[in-house]
């Protein structure tokens, strides 16, 4: 059941980002984020079943290892959608329809 809540959120984030008018996605960002969700979640089991193995040492090592490239990959889309946001018509922004 977490799995199917799991996939649902990030189905309903990709149709987000996908939809919005005033943020600019391309399909790279839509690349980047997607992989950066796999890291997250191998990072996430990897550490939960690393520490119910008693390992604790390689339970941060694999977290910090699968974690870490999935922040630089976040942030990497980020910072590339945020340099290509559209602007808001300045007609809305003024209150005029």
């Amino acid at each position: 059941m977490t799995w199917l809540i799991l996939g649902v959120l990030i189905g309903a984030l990709m149709v987000f980002l996908a939809n919005n008018r005033f943020l600019k996605v391309g399909w790279l960002d839509l690349g980047l984020i997607a992989l950066a969700i796999v890291f997250f979640i191998l990072a996430i089991v990897n550490y939960s079943g690393s520490m119910d193995e008693l390992e604790p040492r390689a339970a941060t090592f694999l977290f910090a290892s699968f974690g870490v490239p999935g922040l630089i990959l976040v942030a990497i889309a980020g910072l590339r959608m945020w340099r290509k946001r559209t602007q808001q018509p300045s007609g809305l922004a003024a209150g005029k329809s």
